[in-house]
Formats: structure tokens, C-alpha cells, sequence
């Protein structure tokens, strides 16, 4: 299956280069970006020692001997993801408190001291390997702030003298895992980083996806910790070499692809398990209102599970991420009718009256985000077009809800585009369920 990817990767990176040179200037994303955008959601893992403080910061105040994942299962961790319907993971690896979990030769403040498999556990090595086996792409979360190595916000070492050590501890610490630990989907950065390291990723992982890296080819923060995206919120940004990313949504002319993620916790707003999160865990309801906030809006989710001071992922966050995956499945399962093509103007037929309640629209990002702004009306039994959708962004995925209306016929009108324009997927769908308030947007024109 490994090598199977790799050849659609290829395929995929050629037809990128030809789209690339008839775009005259629109920015296009990277073979990796384009499987990032696929994906769609992600799952987020915060386990370090602030477990066993009831901390959301690691006070360095747990004994070594103390720490101890001995109920950790990385099949676990990995059938959360498949059961949230997500297609890839990252895990925090180190968090602001320096501790490592995986065999670095860095420092023992690590796995290396815990009592859990005698200090030769391995939860990315463990975690890697099931990866591998069930086809989840993995990314590691490596927080330039360490405390334990006296490094602040985005690795800043407090005299030239230490800043120096310090680079050399962050950087043997992502050489270990860039290679060592099989292919990375993604690297977290978290606030940016001045630990020089693009060298590294160039030579061991080129094509990464590097979370507010000083690199392009990355992602970006969408600005805000509770799942919710702007609209629009641009896949291009106004970027110089050597900058970290802006939060924000983006630029419609910006220059640079790098798209925005939305974080948020099962138990916002703590990314970390303390006792009683269970009654923190947010409902199925609001699980599917981020969802239409954030993958509705063509952004990302990446949503953290909170393992817990046994690295198992508690029952019922397992219940809960599986009860949301199930429900976008329902929802989302057959639409009644899509289609695709090139050109400003696009119909689909629905066989007959039909009631809609939902309209997906993709562009084919490999060419760029092209539309500026589109309309979306319906045909009614007694011949009236009426309009059902109105925006800007389409790009790699927008979810519209709409207040449900028979129609035989919906088209879409592409008003304003900086290239001719291909459309990936224009879907009408009868979905019958709640619809969060805040996912439904203005139809008439402003």
C-alpha cells in the first residue's frame, strides 16, 4: 500500500507541475498539501507529564519513577482516528516541559527514566508502527519552548552561549524523528520556532507539512483554540522566506499556499487529562458544530484527544469520537446527485423534484483557489430560479446547509475568477438532521 501511495504521489506531483504553469501566478499547494487537505480532520494527542499534575503546564514537579504510560496501546490511539473519521494524527512528542517520549539520546527527563517496559518504551516508535500497519498518516508535535533545557517561547535560550546548546538539543531531537521514526505527515511547531532546522527537514523530509514553520509548503494557525473558522478563510497568505506564518484567514492574493487549521480539545478548553475530564467532554452536538465551522469552511480540524496519566484514551472520549464520526459518515454518505467539469457556469440535474437541504462544492486545489465569488440557485416545479447559496472561497471544500426546498434542477454560477475554473465536486444533498444555527450563511446579496 506504502508504495502505492508513493506512485499516486508522483502522478500527483506531475499533474501539480502542469497545472502549476498555465496558473500565470495563482500559488498552488504541494502533492503533500493536497493529501492534508483531503484528509480533512485530524486527531491531536496531549499526553505528557501535566497528567499527573492536573496542570495544562508541566511543573517538572512528577517524579521520574512516577511517570508511567502503562496502560498506553498504540492500536488504540489509532482506531480513535479511524473511528472520528480522520485521516492522520499528531502527537505531542514533547510539550513546553521538555519531556521526550521516545528513546532520545538528548536527555533522560524522558522515557528512558519511566518504570513503564523498564525505560525502553517507545510511544512514537509504537505509535509509528501502527500507524504504518493501518494506513494513518502520522505527524509529531515537538515544542521549541523547553523548560527543562531553559528554552523559552520559540526556542529562545536566554544568552548566546546557551542558544547555541540549545539548537543543537532541538535539532538532534527532530533529526531522531525525522529519521528514525518512518515517514512524518506533519510537523507541529507550536508558536513558532528560531531553532534553525530547514536544512534538516530538507534533507531528511522535504515534502513535510510544517505547521508555523519558517518554510513554505506548511500550514498555519487559523488564529483561535475553539474549532471555528472565519469565511472566508484563504489557503494563500502574504509570506516573506524566513517568516512565521500569520494566523488569520489569509489573503485571496497572497502569495504563498499555506492553509489554515482549526485546534480544539474534546474538553475545551484543556488539551490535557486531569481528574474528572470526563464531565468536560463536549457533546456529539457540538463535535458536529465545529465540524461545519471548520471542515464546512474548507479549514482543517484537528481535534485533541486527552489521554490519560495511563496513556489510554478514556472510554468516553473513545464513545464520543466515535458517535461524531459516525454521524458526519451519516450525513455525508450519498449525495443525490454531483457532478464536476470546467467553466463558469455548471448544472445538475436531480431527476425529478427532489428536496435539498445541503450543497458541497470543491474546487481542484491543484490548480489554486481561482474563484472570487459564485452563486447557487435552485429551479423550482413552477419554473422559478431562486437562489440557495452565495460566497467567495470556494477552494479545497465548502459545506452549505440551506433551508430545505424541492427543486428539479440547481446550477452554479461562478460571477468572478482570477483563472478559468475547475470545479471537483458540486453536490446537492437530503442530510434530515439538526443543523448547528451558526453553520448556516447569507443568501441575499449584501
Amino acid at each position: 500500500m506504502r508504495k502505492l501511495l508513493t506512485a499516486i504521489s508522483l502522478v500527483i506531483a506531475t499533474m501539480v507541475n502542469r497545472v502549476a504553469a498555465d496558473t500565470a501566478g495563482v500559488p498552488v499547494p504541494t502533492p503533500q498539501q493536497v493529501a492534508w487537505h483531503e484528509a480533512g480532520v485530524g486527531l491531536f494527542f496531549h499526553w505528557a507529564p501535566n497528567v499527573y499534575q492536573n496542570s495544562e503546564g508541566d511543573n517538572r514537579s512528577t517524579p521520574r519513577d512516577k511517570i508511567n504510560p502503562d496502560r498506553f496501546d498504540a492500536r488504540q490511539w489509532v482506531r480513535a482516528v479511524q473511528d472520528a473519521n480522520a485521516g492522520y494524527m499528531i502527537f505531542v512528542a514533547k510539550h513546553v516541559g521538555g519531556y521526550c517520549a521516545w528513546q532520545t539520546k538528548t536527555t533522560d527527563y524522558s522515557l528512558k527514566t519511566s518504570p513503564w517496559k523498564a525505560g525502553r518504551g517507545d510511544m512514537l516508535g509504537e505509535l509509528s508502527k501502527a500507524c504504518q500497519q493501518a494506513d494513518v498518516r502520522l505527524g509529531v508535535y515537538l515544542c521549541p519552548r523547553d523548560d527543562t533545557q531553559g528554552a523559552g517561547d520559540g526556542g529562545k535560550a536566554s544568552s548566546p552561549e546557551k542558544q547555541s546548546i540549545y539548537n543543537d538539543t532541538y535539532r538532534q531531537q527532530l533529526t531522531e524523528i525525522l529519521t528514525g521514526y518512518g515517514p512524518m505527515f506533519e510537523m507541529w511547531f507550536d508558536g513558532g520556532n528560531i531553532v534553525p532546522i530547514n536544512d534538516l527537514i530538507d534533507r531528511h523530509s522535504p515534502g513535510i507539512i510544517s505547521f508555523q514553520g519558517r518554510r513554505s509548503g506548511g500550514s498555519r494557525w487559523v488564529g483561535t483554540e475553539h474549532g471555528f473558522a472565519p469565511y472566508p478563510c484563504w489557503n494563500t497568505i502574504d509570506w516573506k522566506p524566513g517568516e512565521t506564518p500569520k494566523e488569520g484567514a489569509g489573503s485571496p492574493t497572497g502569495n504563498s499556499w499555506c492553509p489554515a487549521e482549526c485546534d480544539v480539545s474534546i474538553l475545551r478548553p484543556n488539551w490535557f487529562w486531569s481528574e474528572g475530564s470526563d464531565k468536560r467532554i463536549l457533546s456529539l452536538n457540538d463535535l458536529v458544530e465545529i465540524y461545519y465551522m471548520s471542515v464546512g469552511r474548507g479549514v482543517n480540524l484537528l481535534l485533541n484527544a486527552t489521554p490519560d496519566s495511563h496513556g489510554e484514551v478514556p472510554a468516553a472520549q473513545m464513545k464520543r469520537l466515535k458517535e461524531f464520526g459516525d454521524e458526519i459518515r451519516t450525513r455525508f454518505a450519498q449525495p443525490l446527485g454531483t457532478t464536476r467539469g470546467e467553466g463558469n457556469t455548471m448544472s445538475l440535474n436531480c431527476g425529478g423534484e427532489k428536496t435539498i437541504d445541503h450543497l458541497v462544492l470543491r474546487e481542484d486545489i491543484r490548480g489554486g483557489e481561482r474563484v472570487r465569488k459564485f452563486l447557487v440557485e435552485g429551479l423550482r416545479a413552477d419554473g422559478a430560479w431562486i437562489p440557495l447559496a452565495r460566497g467567495s472561497q470556494i477552494g479545497s471544500r465548502q459545506i452549505f446547509p440551506i433551508t430545505p426546498v424541492a427543486v428539479t434542477e440547481v446550477r452554479l454560477q461562478v460571477e468572478d475568477r482570477v483563472a478559468p475554473v475547475t470545479i471537483r465536486e458540486f453536490s446537492v444533498y437530503h442530510v434530515d438532521r439538526t443543523v448547528p444555527k451558526g453553520a448556516y450563511r447569507p443568501v441575499d446579496p449584501k
